[in-house]
């Protein structure tokens, strides 16, 4: 008996059809009939019933194909703890949008110095979705703002990193290019960009912070950081960014861009990472995870 033969069995049953799995695995048919025929010979019992329908198994051809999935699975098993064992393999994680331009290029040259074959998938998201993405089993992590309602889930583990504030961007085309800060008076007069949902659903983030009251003056909506980045420095638009989250963005450090602390409301929060309850961590999540927080560590001294 082969793998090769319970494959095709398998693959026959799945598409009630001999010659569908041959399309579907890119064989012959003649192929995966005599697979499945020496099959039932070696056995000495048939496996499928064949008619001008299609195939479908016989008593014994499901009892073997119970058997036959539990075969598959186990070997999937083995692949993926043989993958573990040699750092390889692929981790999802989502993460609020400065740390995608702040921590995961360390992250990446990282594990390039250390030669771990990881291959790190990563999606950004406000707060609320990270969590969400999370606690569905859609990331085996998350980094995301601490907010109210992150608490009462108790799918998810939090620990928290650093602390960070929200300051306001703005350009040399700005009333404001020269002064130290700004009030939030003055600031809602101002044309703003808006990042995604700010401002206008629950997002676990700045909509929070500063309620719906009073609304910043939003403009123009976009879901790109660098398009808001360049807007603000070629016109007299503001948007809010992390101060310690953006220290070496590349606009501020040229002089495009300087970061104004708001002077009459606090915007203090603190970034975490959450882990779900419900789904463990494997060894490579760990290490893309402990990663983070080494890098996080050195950079806080």
């Amino acid at each position: 008996m082969k793998f090769e033969q319970l494959h095709s069995f398998k693959e026959a049953v799945k598409y009630n059809s001999i010659s569908v799995a041959a399309e579907k695995n890119f064989m012959s048919q003649s192929s995966i009939s005599y697979s499945i025929i020496n099959l039932e010979k070696e056995l000495g019992t048939e496996l499928l019933k064949r008619t001008n329908a299609g195939v479908t198994p016989t008593q014994i051809g499901e009892l073997v194909l119970q058997k036959t999935e539990d075969i598959f699975k186990s070997i999937d098993e083995i692949i993926e703890i043989s993958k573990e064992l040699r750092n390889v393999g692929e981790v999802h994680i989502t993460c609020i949008p400065c740390i995608c331009d702040w921590i995961i290029p360390k992250t990446l040259q990282s594990l390039t110095d250390n030669t771990a074959d990881i291959l790190l998938s990563v999606a950004t998201a406000e707060s609320s979705q990270v969590a969400h993405d999370v606690s569905s089993g859609i990331s085996k992590f998350g980094i995301l703002i601490n907010y109210g309602e992150l608490e009462r889930n108790t799918d998810l583990k939090y620990t928290p990193l650093f602390k960070d504030e929200y300051v306001l961007y703005v350009g040399k085309n700005s009333p404001y290019w020269n002064k130290e800060s700004i009030s939030y008076g003055d600031l809602v007069k101002e044309p703003y960009i808006a990042y995604r949902d700010e401002f206008r659903k629950y997002n676990g983030g700045l909509t929070n912070m500063i309620g719906t009251d009073q609304l910043p003056n939003i403009i123009f909506r976009t879901d790109s950081l660098d398009s808001i980045k360049s807007m603000i420095t070629h016109n007299n638009y503001v948007a809010f960014f992390p101060r310690y989250m953006s220290e070496h963005d590349i606009y501020v450090q040229s002089g495009w861009i300087r970061r104004l602390p708001i002077s009459d409301k606090n915007l203090e929060f603190e970034v975490g990472y959450v882990e779900s309850i419900k789904y463990k961590t494997t060894k490579i999540d760990r290490i893309i995870l402990n990663t983070i927080i080494e890098i996080v560590e050195k950079i806080k001294r």
